[in-house]
């Protein structure tokens, strides 16, 4: 029992002696090899893609990227890809938490460049757990009644 109680005394004196000194002392930097060091959050890369069903249109929900040129990186935008020389323009709808936040046309064809378009802009921000909605199609003008060659899913964002 002796030995016992010294060795838990011996255990007890070398923890108490770790724990000496100020929080102030125990400052993290290259030479401390704290556990923590170097160790952020990493992000979710939340993007996804919805193709048209015949593959000549596509939505791109980008979680953080580029944006649109000239305006800094972005969160939370699609971009609407038209990817035949088809005659036929691609719109995309977007959704969130099952509201229909718009709309918008690429008429650019095949040869025009991607249209950037952030439906999130009023809502600032996409937040964990919130349901994106895209839904993309093939148009003859941004009016046309009778879209096809539709897809869309939808995704819930794993962290905002």
């Amino acid at each position: 029992m002796r030995v016992l109680q010294s060795v838990l005394l011996g255990i007890g004196t070398l923890a108490s002696g770790c724990m000496a000194g100020s929080p102030a002392d125990a400052a993290d930097g290259p030479d401390t090899g704290s556990a923590t060091q170097g160790v952020s959050a990493t992000a979710i890369d939340d993007s996804f893609s919805v193709p048209t069903l015949d593959g000549c249109g596509q939505v791109d929900f980008v979680d953080y990227g580029a944006g649109a040129p000239g305006g800094g990186n972005n969160d939370d935008y699609v971009v609407i890809h038209d990817l035949c020389p088809d005659h036929h323009g691609v719109k995309a709808w977007a959704w969130l938490n099952g509201t229909l936040l718009g709309s918008k046309y690429n008429g650019n064809g095949l040869a025009g460049d991607p249209v950037i378009w952030d439906p999130f802009s009023g809502v600032f921000n996409v937040l964990k757990g919130d349901s994106i909605g895209l839904k993309v199609c093939l148009v003859d003008g941004t009016d046309d009644l009778n879209p096809s060659s539709c897809g869309s899913r939808t995704v819930v964002s794993s962290d905002g």
